[in-house]
């Protein structure tokens, strides 16, 4: 298994980025063009501790990868941390956790720790996380700046 930590700071405050980092419309956001689960496409709600969600996920928005399983394992308003346990094709593990803590009036440190085993194809996996996870904290702190 391989792991994977990135923070960045966010030019709003924590709660304002925790109330989104709770929903799969800041998902879809921050994962356009990237990544794309068709299942959670018009979702509006938030994400709720202890569901499961089901779908195929598409690289790039259109290249089908996996079944792919999403369980919210946690989501604590305390400590602002949500954490999924994750699967499906060629990954066996993907463990998902969030942080933000703030660090100021109107800033934070946002940060991603991925737990990932694939395999043989674990390095591979590595790589494109390590891409998908700069890209997506890239997308964060555009969507931060409007949330001041």
């Amino acid at each position: 298994m391989q792991v994977i930590e990135r923070s960045t700071v966010l030019e709003a405050t924590a709660d304002a980025v925790w109330a989104a980092v709770k929903t799969p419309s800041a998902f879809r956001r921050v994962t356009r063009g990237i990544l794309a689960m068709p299942v959670i496409g018009g979702r509006q709600d938030d994400w709720h501790e202890g569901e499961t969600v089901v779908g195929w996920v598409f690289l790039f928005g259109f290249l089908p990868f996996s079944r792919h399983h999403l369980h919210i394992a946690r989501i604590d308003d305390a400590t602002r941390i949500m954490s999924s346990r994750e699967h499906g094709g060629l990954i066996s593990v993907w463990n998902h956790d969030i942080e933000v803590v703030p660090i100021g009036q109107r800033a934070c440190r946002y940060t991603d720790r991925i737990e990932i085993e694939a395999g043989i194809v674990t390095s591979l996996v590595v790589l494109y996380a390590r891409w998908f996870y700069r890209m997506r904290q890239r997308r964060w702190r555009a969507l931060a700046k409007r949330m001041s």
